[in-house]
């Protein structure tokens, strides 16, 4: 066998393993967030915001297919309290933000609350998440890895991927001069982990 047949072979069988990897998901330590950026330079960065009210499902009880349906309107963006200028917000002030992102966003929605989201595909170093927000379904790539048993995952959205351009400049109105420093940005980090066993990786 010359050398570009053997490659190949390696090759081939290296995706093999990688395709036979399987994670199955503890539910109970599942866990998810995302980030939001304001300010020309991006420095106005609002981290670890997530929904209270979401359910999970995989019929198979694998990750490859499970799914999350989150009700928008309970969002919760207490846990980052940076005001963008070296301070921070009063403790009162997320109940604020929570309703400028319902009202000036979700709520402006085709499907106003919902969001869903399916893992549709997992090789060795990513996952495809399909997300479905504002009646139209898109494939985000997300980088994982697993280590001490927890998966970790994160990659990028842009709400103008999904029809959001209009319900986005409402929410600007809301709050581009007031909170976020001249600037609101459309492209959000998300992230998720959970634990997981694993079966079948090399």
């Amino acid at each position: 066998m010359n050398k570009t047949l053997l490659a190949i072979a390696l090759l081939s069988t290296v995706h093999a393993a990688q395709a036979a990897c399987d994670y199955t998901p503890d539910r109970n330590g599942f866990k998810f967030d995302f980030t939001a950026y304001g300010a020309k330079d991006k420095s106005y960065v609002v981290s670890k915001n997530t929904f209270n009210k979401f359910e999970l499902a995989s019929a198979s009880g694998r990750l490859l297919g499970a799914t999350i349906d989150i009700d928008a309107a309970s969002v919760d963006t207490s846990h980052d309290l940076n005001n963008g200028s070296g301070g921070q917000w009063p403790p009162t002030f997320p109940a604020i933000r929570n309703g400028n992102v319902v009202n000036g966003l979700f709520r402006n929605f085709a499907n106003p609350g919902r969001i869903a989201a399916k893992v549709s595909a997992i090789d060795a170093r990513q996952l495809k998440l399909d997300v479905t927000m504002n009646g139209v379904t898109r494939a985000v790539p997300m980088s994982y890895k697993v280590a001490d048993g927890v998966l970790s995952a994160e990659g990028k959205l842009d709400i103008l991927d999904f029809n959001g351009a209009e319900a986005f400049r409402k929410f600007e109105a809301l709050c581009t001069v007031a909170w976020h420093k001249g600037k609101s940005w459309t492209d959000v980090a998300i992230f998720f982990t959970v634990p997981v066993k694993e079966k079948g990786c090399q």
